[in-house]
């Protein structure tokens, strides 16, 4: 995100599962941004983008993976869900996402991977390598060297069978430009709405210490200012 300007018993949990089936391998789905985790780092905000999926009011927490694009709040567009497995770059992003997924990953994880993220499919963006807060860099690298690793000897993991990439199609978005490409778990959204899923504020901190909320607990997300 840029700048300003997410028995009975029996039969109840197959249905569940069916649903979030249903979910997890839609073709296309239609994205509205809805709010933001309140967290930044450096001059940007960072996940999660709080975001509905076909209208649902039970908000999903996704990571962006592109630094370039914008998305407004109240903006909705329609993306296509590709899933990660067998594509090397998808499955690096994972990778990165599911450090900072990880129950009670801090918050210096959550910021690398954020980072790390947005330079795995922006690396040579000028205005991310300005806005890029000091001392992330070394840690980045690692993170990017471990991914590609992991990336090269799993390309068919199933190690993350619910995370799509959420690619935007052009042309279907209601205001603004292209929008930016997001992952995520789309089975797994924030229940009611909440959308605050990292907790509370540390004192002092723009940063918020992420909290466990099935597998995708904390996320960081774009940008103070424009998203």
């Amino acid at each position: 995100m840029k700048r300003f300007q997410s028995s009975f018993v029996t039969t109840l949990v197959f249905c569940g599962l069916f649903c979030s089936s249903l979910i997890a391998h839609a073709d296309t789905m239609t994205l509205q941004l809805v709010s933001v985790g309140g967290q930044a780092s450096g001059p940007d905000y960072v996940f999660p983008y709080n975001v509905s999926l076909d209208g649902s009011p039970d908000l999903t927490p996704l990571m962006c993976i592109s630094y370039e694009n914008e998305i407004y709040f109240g903006e909705s567009w329609t993306a296509t869900a590709v899933p990660v497995s067998g594509n090397e770059q998808y499955v690096e992003a994972a990778y990165i996402l599911a450090q900072a997924a990880a129950p009670g990953a801090s918050a210096n994880t959550i910021a690398v991977a954020q980072w790390a993220n947005w330079e795995l499919f922006d690396p040579n963006d000028s205005s991310l390598l300005s806005n890029l807060p000091s001392g992330y860099q070394p840690q980045i690298n690692t993170l990017l060297v471990q991914a590609g690793q992991f990336a090269e000897n799993n390309i068919d993991t199933t190690d993350f069978p619910n995370i799509d990439v959420f690619i935007p199609i052009n042309g279907t978005q209601s205001q603004g430009g292209t929008p930016q490409i997001l992952i995520g778990d789309p089975t797994s959204p924030l229940q009611g709405g909440n959308d605050d899923p990292l907790g509370t504020p540390e004192p002092s901190s723009l940063i918020l210490l992420g909290s466990g909320l099935s597998g995708l607990a904390a996320f960081l997300y774009r940008r103070r200012g424009a998203i």
